[in-house]
This record gives C-alpha cells, sequence and structure tokens, in this order.
C-alpha cells in the first residue's frame, strides 16, 4: 500500500467525496423538512476522515462511525444508497430495518453500523484478529465519537488490541459534544489537567480534522506503520460538529449564537480545502462545475430512492437453514454400545471433531487452556492438540462475545465460552443488540454465527448466587439467536453439531449438576450425532398427563412419572431441549391429548419460559387443559444447599403438583433420623459437576480413632484427586468401600461413632418414599367439560372388497415397450414399479356395488345394523356420479328406510385417513355414536391401458371400517389415534383424476410425485407419532399407502426402517388409491405378529397428505 501516490495527487477527488458528503446531507435535510424522511443525521464537520481512504486496500475491514458519510463514498457506497436507507426503501441495505445512518456494504466489507455507541469496538478487534495473519496485511478501522470513546466496551477493545497486538486504528473524531454534553477534559485521551499522550502504551496520534490535506498526510503514515508492525494505533481527530446533532435537536438550546458562527466561519474542512485548491491552481469555476455535477448526481439519486416501493415486514430475525436440520427424522443420538461418553466427554469431543473438519473454528474463554481446560474440564486438551485456536481470555465476558462477533464476521466459526450462565447479563448488549440482530439488520447480508457455550443451573452442594442461574428465559426473549438446553449427552452433542452445521447464533446452556451423569451418556460417534434444530424430544409416552421440562428438570420429570406410573398413571415427558425455537406443534399435541399440562424449569416464575410454553397451549389447543407451573420463585439461588432444593423445582414440590393434577391424594413416608451417636461419611467430589468418585486409598480401618480434620481416604473425581477428611471425632466403626469402587458422590465411605454430631447441610433431596392414592371424586373445574380427556375412538369392524378380475405384467407388457426388463426374460413392469398383477373389478362390479358389499362384512363383524349407523362418510375418487353421492346410495342398498348422515369426501389416495379424522372428530362430541367409513375405488375403469404411468399400478378394491368409542359396547380391532392431515395446493398438472364421464382418463407425472410421495408421507408419519407421543422407533408396524413398490422402498430408505418393519403387499394388489391402506389392514390387524403399535401415511392428489397411529 505504502506505494501509492501522496495525498495530493487525489486532492480533487478529495474534494468531490466530502463534496458529495455535504450535498448528501443538504439533500436529506431538505427531504426531511418536506415530509418524506423523518430522522437525519448528518455528517457536516466530519468530512475530512475521506482522507484516509486513499490507503486503504480492498482487504481492510472498515466500523465506520454514523457520522462517516464522506468517506463511506470514497469506499464505493453508491449516493443512491444513502436515499434508500434515510427512506427505509425496501432497496436499502437493510430493507427498511436500520436507522437511516446505520449503512453496510459487505462487498466493500464496510460492517453494519452499530445502534448502541461503542459496540463496533469489539468487533473491530474480533475481525483483527482473524484477519492480522493474511498476506495482505490488512488493518480494520473502528471509527468512534468521543462520547463513545468513553464506553466500556471500547476500553476493553482497547484493551483487547494491545493484548494480541491487532492491528485496529481507533479513530476518534472528537467535535467536543456527546449531544448536548461537553467532553473536553472527561475522556481517557483528554483529562482535567490537560491532554494525554498515550493509553494503555499506544502513542495517541492527533490530527486537525479542519485540514484534510494534513489529515491524509499523517493518515498515510499511521496505516503503513500499522502495517508493517501489525499493531493497534489510536488516532484523535479534532473536528467541529457543523449541525445540530439530529433533526430531532437544537444545537442553540445549549451552545451560544456566537460559538455556532465561529466554528461555522473557522472549522469548515470543506471551505478549508476548497481555499486550498484554489491556492494551489484550480479555479472557481472548476470547482462550480464539479459542484453542480454533485448536485445533479445527488438529486438525480434522491429521485430514484423516492420512486423505489417500500419494504416487507420481516416476521421472523433467525437465519433460514437447510430444511434436514429442521426434519426431526434426521435425529441421531448415538447407538447403544457399549463405550460411552458423559455429557463433558461428548462436549469436548464433538468441538475437537468440528476443530478438525474446520481449521476456521477457534474457542475463547476464561481459563479454558491447557492444563484445566475449562473450570468443568470441557475443553480439557484441546489447546494442546490445537495450538494457538484455543485461547484464555481476559475476565470479561463482553469482550469474550464482542471479539467473537467480529471474527464470525471476517469469516471465523468462533466458539465463545462464558463460565457461567450467571455472567450473561455482562454480555446481554453484545448478545441482543448485535449478535440477535445482524442477520436481520442486514438482510443475511452479514451474519455472525458464534456459538456461546455457558455452564447452567444448579442442584448440587456449593453452588449459590451467581453461580447457580440459568437466565434461559433471557436468551430465548432475544430475537434471532437459538437456544439449546440439553440435558443429556446426546443432545448436547447433537445440539453444538446443529448449531455448527445451521451457522446461525446459538446459545448453548448445559447443565453442570449432569455434566458427568454416567446415565446420561452417548456413544463416541459424536460427529454424527444430530438434534434438529426446534425438535423436542418425548421421552415416553402417556395419556393422563404431559410433563415438559429442560436441562436440570428432565431428570425430575423422570423420576416424577416413574412415581405416578407405580401408581396407575400415564404421565407422557417431553424434553424442550430448544427453547428458541421451541417445538409448540409436539406439546400442543401432546396436552390437547392428555388434557393436563405440567412445566417444571428453574428460572424464576415471572416471565419465565414455561408462562411462554403456557400460553402457547392456552392460544392453540382446541380444547380445555389444565395446567401448572413448578419453577423457581421470584427469589434468587441460595448457597445453603437445603434452601437451594426448596427453591428450586425439587423431585417432592413436582410431584405434589402432578398429583394434584391427576386427582391423587399424596404423603410421605418420612426416613427415620440417623441414630444418635453415630456419623456417615459420604464421598465427595471436586467440583460441583462431579458425579460419581473412585475410592484410590482408605486411610483407616474398623477400630481406628480419628480426630476432626484427619484424611480418611482418597477419592478420584473427574478432574483432580481429593482427601476425604473426618467431619469430627470418633471411633471408625464401619467401612462401606474397598479401594477400586466407583461410587456416587454422597454414597456412603464409612460410618464414625462420635459424642458430638454436628448437624450438616443435606447435600441431596431426601423426601422420603411418596405415598399416593386416588381421591374417590377428582376435583373438575367448573370451565372443564365432563370428560378429563379425549374419548378413545376403536374400529370395530372391517370389511374389504376386491376386483375379482386381475390384469397381469404379461398383459400390459406388449402396451408398454418403455418398461423393458434389464436382463433378458425379466419383468421391466415390476423392477419399476413392485407390481406383477393388479386387481380389477368384473363386469358385476362397480364403485357402489364393491362398496355395499364391504360395508355389510364390517357391520356383520362390528355387531351393528345400518340402520344404527350414526355416520356415513364414503371417500372414492371413482364416483359413479356426483349426485346422489356414493355414501348415499351405499345407505340406500344398506337401509332404505333408514335417515342417517351420510356424504362423500375426495382427498385422492389420502381419503382413508382425511375420512378417519372426520369419525374421530364426531366420535368426541357423539361418544355413544358409530360411525361407517367407505373407501371404493373402481380406478380401472378411469385408466388409459396404453398410458405407461398410470396403465402399471392403479387396481380396483373396496373397503368398510366401523368406528365407536372405547366406552361403547363391542370389541376392537384397534385403537386410532386422531389422524394428522395437510394439503399442498397443486393444478392437476402432476396428479389429476378427472370427472366421471365418457373418455375421461386419470393423468399423472410419475417422476415428479415420487419425491413428493417419499418426503411427505414420512413426515406425517413422524407428526402423528409426535402427536400421539411416540418415536417412529416405538412403531412396531408401519402401513403406507401402496403407492408403488419404489415409492414404498424409498420410504423405508428414508425413515431407516428394517424392511420387515414396512408392510408392502402392493406386488399382487396394485395401487387401489384410498382403499390402500384399509385393505393392508385387514391382513395386519389379524396377524399377531405384526405389534402393538401401527403407523399409517398417505399421499394423494390434490396433493394430500396424512398420517396416524393405531394401538393394539
Amino acid at each position: 500500500m505504502s506505494d501509492r501516490p501522496p495525498i495530493q495527487d487525489t486532492r480533487l477527488q478529495l474534494y468531490r467525496w466530502m463534496r458529495t458528503a455535504r450535498t448528501l446531507d443538504a439533500v436529506e435535510t431538505e427531504l426531511v423538512a418536506r415530509g418524506e424522511a423523518f430522522f437525519q443525521v448528518s455528517g457536516t464537520g466530519h468530512e475530512a476522515v475521506a482522507a484516509l481512504a486513499p490507503w486503504l486496500g480492498p482487504d481492510d475491514y472498515l466500523h465506520c462511525h454514523y457520522r462517516d458519510k464522506s468517506l463511506m463514498l470514497a469506499r464505493g457506497v453508491p449516493v443512491v444508497e444513502f436515499f434508500h436507507s434515510l427512506l427505509c426503501n425496501g432497496a436499502s441495505h437493510s430493507a427498511g430495518r436500520q436507522m437511516s445512518a446505520h449503512l453496510s456494504a459487505p462487498a466493500l466489507k464496510v460492517l453494519s453500523l452499530v445502534g448502541p455507541v461503542g459496540n463496533n469496538a469489539l468487533q473491530a478487534a474480533g475481525v483483527a484478529r482473524e484477519v492480522r495473519d493474511q498476506p495482505s496485511q490488512p488493518i480494520v478501522l473502528c471509527a468512534l465519537g468521543d462520547g463513545a470513546s468513553q464506553q466500556g466496551e471500547v476500553l476493553e477493545a482497547i484493551a483487547e488490541a494491545v493484548r494480541w497486538q491487532l492491528p485496529v486504528l481507533f479513530l476518534i473524531e472528537d467535535n467536543r459534544y456527546s449531544i448536548s454534553t461537553r467532553t473536553q477534559g472527561q475522556t481517557f485521551y483528554s483529562h482535567p489537567g490537560g491532554d494525554a499522550d498515550q493509553f494503555y502504551g499506544i502513542p495517541i496520534d492527533r490530527l486537525d480534522g479542519r485540514d484534510a490535506l494534513a489529515c491524509g498526510e499523517q493518515f498515510a503514515q499511521v496505516v503503513a506503520r500499522m502495517r508493517a508492525q501489525r499493531g493497534p494505533s489510536l488516532c484523535v481527530m479534532q473536528v467541529e460538529r457543523l449541525s445540530n446533532h439530529t433533526n430531532a435537536d437544537d444545537e442553540a438550546v445549549y451552545r451560544d449564537a456566537r460559538e455556532i458562527a465561529q466554528v461555522r466561519a473557522e472549522a469548515d474542512p470543506l471551505a478549508r480545502l476548497r481555499a486550498a485548491l484554489l491556492a494551489d491552481g484550480l479555479t472557481a469555476q472548476d470547482l462550480n462545475a464539479i459542484d453542480r455535477d454533485i448536485e445533479r448526481e445527488v438529486r438525480t439519486a434522491s429521485d430514484a430512492a423516492l420512486d423505489a416501493p417500500a419494504p416487507q415486514a420481516s416476521l421472523d430475525a433467525r437465519a433460514p437453514v437447510a430444511p434436514g436440520l429442521l426434519d426431526p427424522l434426521n435425529e441421531y443420538r448415538g447407538d447403544a454400545g457399549t463405550e460411552r461418553l458423559t455429557m463433558r466427554a461428548a462436549l469436548g469431543a464433538t468441538l475437537a471433531a468440528r476443530m478438525r473438519a474446520d481449521a476456521r473454528v477457534t474457542l475463547y474463554g476464561e481459563d479454558i487452556e491447557d492444563p484445566k481446560g475449562d473450570v468443568f474440564g470441557v475443553t480439557r486438551d484441546l489447546s494442546t492438540t490445537f495450538a494457538g485456536r484455543v485461547s484464555n481470555s481476559p475476565l470479561s465476558e463482553s469482550t469474550i462475545v464482542g471479539t467473537s462477533i467480529g471474527r464470525a464476521l471476517a469469516g471465523g466459526r468462533p466458539v465463545a465460552f462464558i463460565q457461567f450462565a450467571d455472567f450473561l447479563p455482562l454480555v446481554c448488549n453484545q448478545l441482543a443488540t448485535e449478535l440477535g440482530s445482524l442477520h436481520w439488520r442486514t438482510c443475511g447480508q452479514w451474519r455472525a454465527p458464534v456459538i456461546v457455550i455457558a455452564a447452567s443451573g444448579g442442584y448440587r452442594p456449593g453452588l449459590g448466587p451467581f453461580h447457580a442461574s440459568t437466565y434461559d428465559a433471557l436468551v430465548a426473549h432475544l430475537p434471532g439467536i437459538d437456544v439449546a438446553v440439553p440435558s443429556s449427552a446426546a443432545d448436547a452433542a447433537g445440539m453444538l453439531n446443529a448449531a455448527f452445521q445451521g451457522e446461525r447464533p446459538t446459545v448453548l446452556l448445559y447443565p453442570k449438576a449432569l455434566l458427568n451423569d454416567p446415565l446420561r451418556s452417548t456413544s463416541p460417534d459424536v460427529d454424527r450425532q444430530l438434534v434438529p434444530i426446534g425438535s423436542a424430544r418425548v421421552l415416553r409416552p402417556g395419556t393422563d398427563l404431559t410433563l415438559v421440562g429442560w436441562g436440570n428438570t428432565v431428570p425430575l420429570c423422570e423420576q416424577v412419572a416413574d412415581t405416578l406410573g407405580a401408581a396407575g398413571a400415564s404421565v407422557e415427558v417431553i424434553d424442550l431441549r430448544w427453547l428458541a425455537p421451541w417445538d409448540r406443534a409436539t406439546v400442543c399435541a401432546s396436552a390437547r391429548k392428555t388434557g393436563r399440562l405440567l412445566v417444571v424449569h428453574e428460572d424464576n416464575l415471572s416471565a419465565g419460559f414455561g408462562a411462554e410454553v403456557l400460553a402457547a397451549v392456552a392460544e392453540s389447543v382446541d380444547r380445555h387443559v389444565e395446567c401448572r407451573r413448578v419453577a423457581r420463585p421470584d427469589t434468587h439461588v441460595p448457597c445453603h444447599f437445603g434452601n437451594q432444593l426448596e427453591v428450586l423445582p425439587s423431585y417432592r414440590r413436582t410431584l405434589a403438583a402432578a398429583a394434584e393434577l391427576c386427582g391423587l391424594d399424596l404423603a410421605w413416608a418420612v426416613p427415620p433420623a440417623a441414630e444418635a451417636g453415630r456419623y456417615v461419611v459420604t464421598a465427595i467430589g471436586s467440583s460441583p459437576s462431579d458425579q460419581t468418585v473412585e475410592l484410590v486409598e482408605l486411610n483407616v480401618k474398623v477400630g481406628d480413632t480419628v480426630t476432626v480434620g484427619q484424611t480418611l481416604a482418597s477419592l478420584e473425581a473427574d478432574k483432580a484427586i481429593v482427601d476425604l477428611a473426618s467431619p469430627s471425632d470418633g471411633v471408625v466403626q464401619a467401612l462401606h468401600l474397598a479401594p477400586g469402587e466407583k461410587v456416587a458422590v454422597d454414597a456412603p465411605v464409612l460410618t464414625l461413632a462420635v459424642t458430638h454430631g454436628r448437624q450438616r447441610q443435606p447435600k441431596r433431596e431426601d423426601p422420603g418414599v411418596a405415598l399416593l392414592t386416588r381421591r374417590a371424586t377428582a376435583p373438575t373445574p367448573t370451565a372443564a367439560p365432563a370428560h378429563r380427556g379425549p374419548a378413545a375412538v376403536m374400529l370395530h369392524g372391517l370389511g374389504v372388497v376386491r376386483g375379482r378380475n386381475r390384469i397381469s405384467n404379461a398383459e400390459l407388457a406388449p402396451r408398454l415397450p418403455g418398461f423393458a426388463p434389464s436382463v433378458p426374460g425379466g419383468d421391466g413392469i415390476f423392477e419399476r414399479t413392485g407390481i406383477e398383477s393388479r386387481l380389477m373389478a368384473d363386469a358385476t362390479q362397480d364403485a357402489v356395488s364393491m362398496a355395499t358389499e364391504a360395508a355389510r362384512l364390517a357391520l356383520a363383524e362390528a355387531g351393528v345394523e345400518a340402520s344404527a349407523l350414526s355416520l356415513i362418510i364414503c371417500s372414492t375418487s371413482t364416483p359413479m356420479m356426483i349426485s346422489p353421492s356414493t355414501a348415499c346410495q351405499v345407505l340406500q342398498r344398506l337401509a332404505p328406510q333408514a335417515d342417517v348422515p351420510a356424504y362423500d369426501l375426495q382427498a385422492a389416495c389420502s381419503g382413508y385417513l382425511y375420512a378417519l379424522a372426520a369419525a374421530w372428530d364426531y366420535l368426541q362430541g357423539h361418544p355413544d355414536a358409530r360411525v361407517l367409513v367407505i373407501t371404493t375405488e373402481a380406478m380401472r375403469s378411469i385408466v388409459d391401458i396404453d398410458d405407461p404411468d398410470t396403465s402399471p399400478i392403479f387396481a380396483d378394491a373396496a373397503t368398510a371400517t366401523v368406528l365407536g368409542t372405547a366406552t361403547a359396547a363391542g370389541h376392537g380391532l384397534a385403537r386410532l389415534h386422531r389422524p394428522v392431515l395437510s394439503a399442498r395446493g397443486e393444478d392437476g398438472s402432476t396428479l389429476c383424476v378427472p370427472l366421471p364421464r365418457e373418455g375421461a382418463k386419470v393423468s399423472m407425472d410419475g417422476r415428479r410425485i415420487f419425491a413428493e410421495a417419499v418426503r411427505r408421507m414420512g413426515g406425517m408419519l413422524a407428526q402423528a407419532c409426535t402427536q400421539s407421543g411416540l418415536a417412529l422407533a416405538d412403531l412396531d408396524m408401519v402401513v403406507p399407502h401402496q403407492a408403488n413398490g419404489r415409492i414404498i422402498e424409498a420410504m423405508r430408505t428414508r425413515l431407516k426402517l428394517a424392511p420387515e418393519r414396512v408392510w408392502n403387499e402392493i406386488r399382487l394388489q396394485g395401487n387401489t388409491s384410498s382403499s390402500s391402506i384399509p385393505l393392508a389392514l385387514d391382513t395386519v390387524l389379524r396377524r399377531p405378529d405384526t405389534g402393538a403399535r401401527i403407523g399409517l401415511c398417505a399421499f394423494g392428489a390434490g396433493y394430500t397428505f396424512a398420517g396416524a397411529v393405531l394401538e393394539r
């Protein structure tokens, strides 16, 4: 850069930049006066900063001051961009989101201007650290006002630049006012006793901002020195603000008229530069011509911006991620192998895997380098393995996160470690105003994929205020930030991987009390583990109560569910995991099913995240749900562990609330007090995160006399060997452990006989044994309906009728030459479709006759007369006429004199599940009713036998299903959970079933249907499982719509299901449209080896798609 021409050769260009900035200000002021803009910040008086531009290169970054219009113009920001920003246009860099003076230009490395002044300083230091060693020797400008120079984060940033010798040019544009407050003698460079000549060891260069040419010469020297020495510089440029602070300010209130007139007459850098150019030989006519050209350019840009369209409001501050990162089907939480990793080890191994795979990944935080490797050991060995990429930070949380944001803006993948979540308020400024807003305020042009990791929560002796909080609601409240709270090693690894892959700002709060829990461990393949963003996990299904927790409260919820289960209550436990975004669908579906919801969380009650969950359920669930919260009262976490257990959600408090919801009375069998004269000495750990310890050495034997403080044993904890000292004088009465044994912290080590026992703090919750009894009459809130949950809907009868004829591939092959076999003598149609032959109605069968025959079979099995039916729903794509409906025609044949509601439903191949959903809903309001669901499809009648897309596929069959509730008389084949339904509109160009008329034939684009069907059926099956409180792994059998063999197999592969768990009978049946699932159920439900839980999924024209679960 040092071989550039001297600034004298660029003085005319400098004049253009400064004059354009001045004209911009004038036209902007005019637009405000005309009422076409509302807020304007002038750069008048600061224009000499443009003299820095000639000495900057394309790899340098600029974090500008909001008055630096001339510098941004010199950098290449178009004039029209300033007007787009002023007018908040859709075409602006921020689509109208940022305030007018806060520009951004990623292609020019002009970073997004900050709102809170001084916020750019730590980011600039972070950018500099990321680019410091690049061959082009880039520097980073951090421009500040004199008021902002006193922000604590600015001082931290200067210290950080000194600490790491970072090439940051801190340029303070001192106009002597912080809005109305005079700053002279009140800054780190201007003391009451005079000006300072250095700060933190950096010499202070002083520039006269009234003289642009002199500024240019000094900037040249400063930049050259920085490129050579790769360290920071401090420049104070004395300027005068030749305007109000903004259009909303009136400087006459705090500056006298004489001062205002004097600075305008003497301190105008543009007027001084013009005078210097005239003295140098340029004429007034030359400069006036330049001024006119600039005026035209600026007004043309203004007119263009005035005609630009308004922006669209953005309803989500988060960056988009790949759909696969949101798909619950992609979850992988490790295997069940014998080698296991705790959460601590899993986090460390995941970070190591990411650092091996991506050299941009760096870690920054307090005490994270070896040999300590984090206060909880999470980063142990990483600084040794990845030298220079794991760094200890100063004791400053804002520095950790602020510089990490800068590194991310410059292309890094930083991970910021906050030692305790209690310290998140210290960094809230950078989280809320910067990290969470950068994607949103720049329309995705700048992204800062910083991952913030913090230890959170209590539940361990020794923790207390400022070391036991979570602040999860605080960070979840900040738009634009994902929040993860794992409760297991698999979730910690999977969520950390999702954060890396998603490249969105993420705060991961790991519960230190679960960090070393061997019961919540995972397999070593952490690099493969993934927990999709925003997905909750149903830990166990239930029907009586929904328990929702996250982090430390998840084990509590599981313990409570065990206790209630032993008393006969069925409890569904949901680990929310992600708080932002969170899985509303799973929680609402569960609450709808159970009618009772208890949310358990560590954060305090008021405005805690539990309130958000309950509010969403109240707004979204279309039934009465009894709701409760168990949370920390609006107080702080005490250090006394007994008090801590009273303040935080405990097993005792959670069980009491759950029992109340379930109508159970609770009493406790309290354990007996310790025997007088005996003292049980228990195992201790080295830190609050220790779960287990190993007895290394016993220093006493039975009968030994010990004194208080004497070492009794040595224990190896997770991070250190600790000596266990005697708490009292006494005699060793019994030994409970031998060297080499591993036990839980607080397990008995030995018993002392003592003469004087002291009261000690509890080390764990021990409420005794819960005694639960069901109340004679459970309380029913007056607002609640008479029944406590949805009625159980049962399949009571099932009848099927197949087309009596059959058409084989051998018959079709001559008509379909495109289905050539891959091997001589093979069957090309079977290879492509999985179908050998297909059912076809004979001359005596049609849609109505087949449906009637199937209905009689189902009614006979259910023991129901047709006249006793309450409703008939028929799904068909091949009605013989539009009206009367097929359902009415079947009713006429079954019971000519009966009055029964009957209608047709058209959802193509998804029709059976759509009809089941309608029947399920009807039965909730009519629990004594019987509903007949019919499917009837004469698809061969509308197939062109020579059409290669449809002729090999479709077939004819009808089915009938009788449904009722479990309270009604009669047996049941299976219980139906309410189906989930959805659709995506399509114009018929992909799949079309025409109206019944002569010559009308079905048409289909098989290739387009294939991918959509595979994806949609799998997705709906997953949704159905979630709504039913199950995971895919809980299903014994999956019965998909029998579309064709390739679709069924592709769906099976996508869901990672074993072949024997997916029903496929299409080979000799063909695709019978909405009849295919009940046709298969007629076999599946009558065989004992198909399991208790059966998943159903379908995809059809429209597009329609659906899923459901049956339980036997």
